[in-house]
């Protein structure tokens, strides 16, 4: 760090830094600091008058700060001039950049939404094009979910409370002494929209698919799953497209004869760890002739 010294009026040093040390302790360019001392908001400390070298001190670096917060706000250069004279409290600062926060987070949530929305409507424009893996007709067996029921409500869903209640799920079940298996998903219709079962499959001993010394907890509800003929069709990469593979399996049943029946199912067989893009679901789509 670049510092030089002096010795006040009254005996006080005084440590000032270059408008480059400076600009990279208070997290600006140096280009925005010039900008700011044209407009009178932050004025170096000292301007050598031979060189033109600016030096700003450390107790300057709280008045940057504020600027920087203000700004962030969406306040006008103007505005902020006025509002530092008035030497706002801490306490105002940060009600107002908490707000803030809570703004640009509702914002992100809506854009995320929309954005799931054009992907899913992209996929499903896109399905023509997809390849598609194989349909599959399978005779699965009687299983118990463990789990918790939500109304997800009319389409488009809003599903970003899904990921987090199956997180939810897996520690009431553990903490009640259960065994967890893979995840899964039971989506139905009902007068008021549509029903999601987040839960799990539960180990059991004499592998018969069922768990009979599972948590009792009141939070949790165990769905019976009867035995059923289901088309199937593994689902791999993002599941903002899940959609698309969704349409393709029940216009395969449908064109092959079969009618719909009961709550589909997806069983998550590899949860993607990373961006998302890597998961590997199982579609189950119960069916009758």
């Amino acid at each position: 760090m670049v510092m030089t010294t002096r010795v006040g009026d009254m005996g006080r040093s005084e440590h000032r830094m270059r408008i480059g040390e400076f600009a990279r302790l208070g997290q600006v360019s140096i280009r925005m600091l010039r900008h700011y001392e044209a407009l009178d908001l932050l004025i170096p400390q000292h301007v050598d008058r031979f060189s033109g070298h600016r030096s700003y001190s450390v107790a300057q670096l709280t008045r940057l700060n504020r600027i920087m917060a203000l700004s962030s706000l969406g306040i006008s250069l103007k505005r902020i001039s006025v509002l530092l004279d008035s030497e706002p409290s801490t306490s105002e600062l940060v009600d107002m950049l908490t707000l803030r926060r809570h703004q640009l987070q509702t914002e992100q949530e809506v854009a995320a939404a929309s954005l799931a929305e054009i992907e899913f409507r992209l996929a499903l424009i896109e399905r023509t094009t997809m390849k598609f893996p194989d349909c599959v007709i399978k005779e699965l067996p009687a299983e118990r979910i463990i789990g918790t029921t939500v109304l997800l409500g009319e389409p488009p869903f809003d599903t970003s409370e899904i990921g987090p209640l199956f997180g939810k799920v897996a520690g009431q079940i553990i903490a009640a002494g259960g065994d967890l298996d893979v995840g899964v998903g039971l989506y139905s219709d009902s007068e008021a929209g549509t029903e999601v079962t987040c839960g799990y499959r539960m180990n059991s001993a004499d592998g018969n698919g069922l768990n009979t010394t599972g948590p009792t907890s009141t939070e949790l509800d165990t769905i019976e799953l009867p035995p059923c003929t289901a088309a199937t069709l593994i689902h791999e990469g993002s599941m903002s497209r899940i959609g698309a593979s969704w349409q393709h399996l029940s216009e395969w049943c449908l064109n092959q004869g079969y009618s719909l029946n009961g709550p589909c199912r997806e069983i998550y067989l590899e949860e993607d760890d990373g961006d998302g893009s890597d998961w590997v679901v199982e579609l189950q789509q119960p069916i009758t002739r």
